[in-house]
């Protein structure tokens, strides 16, 4: 019986033993499956199996423990099916407007005041908070201002550098705050802070100016025929990849011509570094422009062809060849922009600039606004079109390079009709002043102050008979003799005198 006894007694306990370990073997499988996956998605090491293990026995007390209490909250859950209450939805209101803020940084507010707007507003219509900066052109005011935005935990920034050099220390302080930054028209240089570039492609700005001066001044035709024309360069800011994109593609289209002869340039410069207007300005490019005129052409001469890489060049051109004598007609030179400001095509309507090119700045603020919305909440990256050009000296940065349209004469009226520019901005000012001309053939009437040419008349009755008689009767009949020429004749001389 005792052997009985024992032997019953030692097969529950095996029984039993061998239920629990069961038990035990499902949950370390279970606990470590979860751990791993946890692990791998958080990009951690996966523990060993007995640290896993020795976590599943505490897992398994402690869910012993807790069933009951996660029972009932579950059975409270599922009856609970209402909306989130009015305190909890302005507290998400609230979080995701702090987390939403987008610094808006643009060189000055002269020149970048449509693209603040723009951005602007696209920005709130999508939710966001905007926070628009200017730096008033001074490079260290926009670098305190990265700085600043990025102390503040900006969700995202967007830059138009001042100087596109500038901005490497503060760029790198927003990468580790995990800010994208997104480089807004120019390409920021000397960084692997920044995520995206948008902007409108410089080599296709250039291809577009090249091919249209091809086309508008025949050249194929004067290849055929050995004949040739003079052209000069002003291109834009040498700090600027853009400018230099521009300088290629318009290269790409003009180098052949300018090999073979049929293009002339009579200053000789044609380079790049040769032909650049540091900081795009207006003045400098005038006076490159006079002394070209002053030193390679003869008075009154002027190049063929003008070739600009900025609408500001464009117009110091235009001042050049104006102080030199020139005006519009047959000896004007054919001279290109880019930019199309307001100025620009003004020129354009007026035929004192050929072409120049239109960079829509709401599609650029849209992409712009687009690519940061996406990044923070889409699904996928931000669309890019080019992933080869733009190499900031760290890295090739994604771009998406937006449209751009050439403008000349014959379809400058878009930009009115797109509500771009209203019709007061880019009216041609030479259409009122001609009015104003056609009043002095109205001084036609001075020609009835040649009445007193009727005076000569009288001359039919001239001094023979009558100053005989003048002599003795000119004192005593000034009353009567209102008709003696003689006296009208004084009165003509003194009056002339006096004029």
């Amino acid at each position: 019986m005792k052997k009985r006894a024992v032997c019953i007694i030692l097969g529950v306990l095996l029984t039993g033993t061998m239920f629990t370990g069961c038990g035990k073997n499902k949950a370390t499988e279970a606990a470590s499956e979860s751990a791993q996956t946890e692990k791998e998605g958080a990009g951690e090491d996966v523990e060993t199996d007995t640290e896993t293990e020795k976590k599943s026995d505490q897992d398994s007390s402690d869910k012993a423990t807790s069933s009951d209490k996660d029972s009932s909250v579950k059975e409270e859950t599922a009856t609970d099916t209402s909306v989130p209450t009015e305190a909890e939805g302005q507290e998400e209101e609230t979080d995701a407007s702090d987390a939403e803020k987008i610094a808006i940084l643009l060189p000055n507010e002269d020149e970048w005041t449509r693209d603040a707007k723009e951005l602007e507003a696209k920005f709130t219509d999508d939710g966001y908070a905007p926070v628009i900066m200017y730096a008033q052109d001074d490079a260290d005011e926009q670098a305190s201002q990265v700085s600043d935005m990025t102390e503040e935990g900006v969700s995202a920034m967007v830059i138009a550098p001042v100087d596109p050099y500038g901005l490497s220390e503060e760029l790198k302080a927003a990468k580790e705050a995990e800010i994208p930054v997104i480089a807004y028209d120019d390409l920021i240089m000397n960084t692997d802070g920044v995520k995206y570039y948008v902007t409108f492609g410089g080599r296709q700005i250039g291809q577009l100016i090249g091919q249209e001066i091809i086309d508008k001044e025949e050249l194929e035709k004067l290849q055929e025929a050995k004949e040739s024309k003079t052209i000069e360069f002003l291109m834009g800011s040498l700090d600027d990849t853009q400018a230099l994109f521009f300088y290629n593609g318009l290269m790409e289209k003009l180098q052949p011509y300018l090999d073979d002869g049929t293009l002339v340039c009579k200053s000789g410069q044609i380079t790049f570094e040769e032909t650049g207007i540091l900081r795009w300005s207006m003045d400098k490019a005038q006076s490159r422009a006079e002394d070209i005129l002053e030193e390679a052409y003869q008075d009154g001469e002027a190049p063929d062809i003008i070739c600009t890489g900025f609408d500001g060049a464009a117009e110091g051109a235009v001042n050049a060849l104006q102080n030199n004598g020139l005006t519009p007609g047959e000896n004007w030179p054919m001279i290109t922009g880019v930019g199309c400001d307001a100025d620009a095509v003004r020129d354009i309507a007026e035929s004192e600039i050929a072409c120049s090119v239109f960079m829509d700045r709401r599609v650029l603020a849209d992409q712009a606004e687009d690519m940061v919305n996406v990044y923070l909440h889409g699904e996928d990256d931000p669309e890019v079109n080019d992933y080869e050009q733009y190499d900031n000296g760290t890295k090739i940065i994604a771009s998406y390079l937006c449209e751009p349209q050439l403008i000349n004469i014959d379809n400058y009226e878009i930009l009115i009709d797109s509500g771009y520019y209203t019709e007061d901005e880019v009216k041609p000012e030479t259409t009122p002043t001609p009015e104003p001309t056609v009043t002095p053939e109205i001084t036609e009437e001075p020609d009835v102050t040649a009445t007193p040419e009727v005076t000569e008349s009288p001359e039919a009755t001239i001094t023979p008979e009558v100053t005989e008689e003048s002599e003795e009767t000119a004192t005593p009949t000034p009353t009567e003799k209102v008709t003696p020429t003689p006296k009208e004749r004084i009165t003509l001389k003194r009056s002339t005198k006096n004029k």
